[in-house]
């Protein structure tokens, strides 16, 4: 907590010396300084604009969310609002399909430069999709101002300790009359080295300890374009296609001493993890502005396919010939997914309007694991692990909200419906499981001004959420992932309910204290237990309920002209039912953002972030703090960015949890190389004259952020 307190008292010192310069304006729009406002807040969301801001310069998209206000990013990529539940990305109207550290490492090749503002919604209203316990974060890329030529060049260099990081990539934009293209591509080459220990403690007194070296050898790319014509100035369509592939290589080398009742058995592991997933998507819209009033009309029809090619192969070797092991598993997927939909907006005088909308999604996956044993050098299949896994699912959702503005009080109301029919069949087994569930999703909306000229309201949101359950995890699977740990799949997983409430007062358009109250049932969550000779079960299963409730407090402050922060707090606690367990916790996280213009010599920013210790299911994770600092100057005319940056300057970034079960205790730890030192350069180029962008709509379907890899 030291290092909670010391981050408070430099807040707190901020205040104390803004006081002493009124920097304030107020100005007919509520613009409070001599620039818009950072944030600004609608009735079911705040919007965080980026462009033009401190966070536009020489950052990757994962940055600006960690730097943004109201936003918290964890070690392994998962994004928050609130509490421990991860938001649902989209980007540009488009839900981002991966999953955990593969969308963290997409959102690493992404460049702030490129980006316009963020939306932040905790309480998703109709209009979207009902999966989204976490709330969602949209990303809004740049619209291009120039008739012609527009794009980037990009290019960073990291060293992660002795092992190399590098990345490349561009963008690009034509206009010419009613036609409008556009496109991007990124590479990254990415290798570390992680080292790590496992400590497992049994009730016989028996323990395993075990230290692993990790080696990444990572390569991905994404990229994208489409076509947008205007058939006039009220339609337009569009079709675009987005895709990244990556290859995914980790070798894993541990050393194992097993301390049995009887003896000590000491060992060496090798494994080999190779992945190469593939995701692509394609979607086809069409735009109808009918009056100038808000009334329009949207059809969207999208096509995604996932695939993966994934082996893990280990082999050990012990003391006790015994023990000795070889195994390998092969788990190949494919998942399709069709979906169509049609959204209308009535515009009303009085500013009101009348939305409805209805969507229907297809899926199909298919999922196979070959297991098979060492013997004599050869891979023997073993039937009874082995598997072959056929699911179906289809949605059929529907929606209807009404909005209006009230003198200073806007107010938006909205129900959802979405029937669910799914069917899981092993063709191994002959096992066929069905769910078919129907559920209602109301949102209700409401802010209210209380003062215009000095930016001073309240704001209570409320919506009622579903989680389905991920793909993979409805897969009757058994995948040995070493000799003590196995994952096992779980196909009767039921939907997790959650039902949120938010309330808040936002002070002079920047200053914002939030309360959140989330309650949810038949919460999913992942643990971990003991089962047969002292091997680990993870598996994802449903539990009676968890509830969270905390304050989250964010606001800027200006020490001196160029000298700005921006801080955020958040206080929660959550309390989860684990079959006869109640666990709670009280959790805090604090961050400062520090940008310093130097003039004529660079633009300097600190980023310092304290998390307290907190809860995920049965596992307790440890504390982390970690401190960045970065330097950028502008460069060829403007026209360029070179940006030089450390992260973890102090090296005091850990990741380590704690999982107890029917009296097993697991202590994990892991350090990867976060101390780093990285160079970046960005050029941007156009050629002609101004014109705006149309805004491309896209699929928002959750169904994709479900595939996984």
């Amino acid at each position: 907590m030291k290092t909670a307190v010391t981050i408070l008292f430099i807040i707190c010192m901020q205040g104390a010396v803004a006081q002493k310069k009124d920097t304030v304006r107020t100005l007919k729009e509520v613009q409070i300084t001599g620039q818009p406002p950072m944030v600004t807040r609608k009735a079911d969301r705040y919007i965080v604009h980026i462009e033009n801001s401190a966070l536009a310069n020489g950052y990757s998209a994962l940055d600006v969310l960690q730097k943004s206000p109201g936003l918290w990013v964890s070690s392994d990529g998962n994004i928050r609002i609130t509490g421990n539940q991860s938001v649902t990305v989209m980007i540009n109207d488009i839900v981002q399909r991966m999953t955990g550290l593969e969308l963290s490492e997409y959102l690493k090749t992404l460049r702030s430069e490129d980006i316009s503002k963020i939306e932040v919604i905790a309480n998703p209203p109709s209009e979207y999709e009902a999966a989204s316990t976490g709330g969602i974060v949209h990303i809004i890329l740049k619209k291009a101002r120039k008739q012609g030529i527009t794009g980037t060049l990009n290019a960073q260099y990291k060293q992660q300790g002795k092992k190399p990081y590098a990345g490349a990539g561009a963008s690009l934009d034509y206009k010419m009359k009613k036609w409008y293209i556009f496109g991007g591509y990124n590479y990254v080459k990415d290798n570390s080295f992680y080292t790590g220990r496992t400590a497992t403690n049994y009730p016989d007194k028996s323990y395993i300890y075990n230290f692993n070296t990790r080696d990444n050898n990572n390569a991905r790319q994404q990229y994208r374009v489409g076509i947008v014509y205007d058939l006039s100035s009220a339609h337009t369509v569009n079709i675009q296609h987005n895709g990244n592939n990556s290859q995914l290589l980790q070798r894993f080398n541990s050393t194992l001493t097993y301390q049995r009742p009887i003896d000590t058995v000491t060992g060496i592991a090798n494994t080999d993890w190779i992945r190469k997933p593939r995701f692509s998507s394609t979607t086809f819209s069409y735009a109808w502005t009918i009056d100038t009033i808000g009334s329009s009309l949207k059809v969207i029809g999208d096509y995604a396919r996932s695939s993966k090619e994934e082996s893990n192969t280990l082999i050990s070797a012990y003391s006790d010939p015994a023990m000795s092991n070889g195994f390998r598993t092969i788990t190949p997927s494919t998942t399709d997914m069709y979906s169509a939909q049609a959204d209308y907006t009535q515009g009303l005088r009085g500013k009101s309007l009348v939305r409805t909308g209805i969507k229907y999604v297809q899926v199909n996956r298919h999922n196979t694991i070959v297991a098979e044993n060492e013997a004599t050098g050869n891979w023997v299949k073993n039937p009874s692990r082995s598997d072959d896994f056929l699911y179906d699912e289809q949605l059929l959702m529907f929606y209807g909200s009404f909005e209006k503005q009230i003198h200073r009080t806007s107010l938006k109301a909205g129900l959802r419906g979405e029937q669910t029919n799914s069917k899981g069949y092993s063709l191994i087994s002959g096992e066929t499981i069905r769910q078919n569930y129907f559920g209602w999703y109301p949102s209700l909306f409401i802010d209210h001004t209380l003062d215009e000229q000095k930016g001073n309201s309240i704001h209570f949101n409320y919506a009622r959420r579903v989680r389905r359950p991920a793909y993979n995890d409805l897969n009757p699977y058994r995948l040995q992932v070493n000799d003590f740990a196995v994952l096992t799949g779980n196909p009767n997983l039921q939907p997790q309910s959650t039902n949120s409430i938010q309330a808040g007062y936002t002070w002079r358009q920047k200053y914002t204290a939030d309360l959140y109250f989330k309650s949810s049932t038949n919460y999913i969550a992942q643990t971990a237990r003991t089962i047969e000779e002292r091997v680990i079960e993870h598996m994802s299963k449903n539990f009676p309920g968890n509830t969270e409730f905390g304050l989250s407090l964010s606001g800027p402050l200006t020490i001196l002209k160029n000298w700005r922060t921006d801080n955020g707090l958040l206080l929660y606690r959550a309390t989860a039912d684990l079959d006869e367990v109640r666990i709670s916790r009280t959790s805090i996280s604090l961050k400062t953002f520090h940008t310093y213009e130097w003039k004529k010599v660079a633009d300097i920013d600190l980023y310092v972030e304290y998390n307290s210790p907190y809860t995920t299911a049965n596992s307790k994770m440890f504390h982390v703090f970690f401190t960045d600092i970065g330097f950028s100057r502008k460069v060829l005319k403007n026209k360029g960015r070179l940006r030089l940056s450390f992260t973890d300057i102090f090296n005091t970034f850990r990741e380590q949890n704690l999982t107890e079960y029917n009296n097993t205790i697991i202590n994990f730890y892991q350090k990867r190389p976060t101390r780093t030192a990285a160079v970046s350069f960005v050029w941007s180029f156009s050629a002609g004259k101004e014109f705006m962008k149309k805004r491309i709509d896209a699929n928002n379907s959750d169904e994709k952020s479900r595939m996984g890899n």
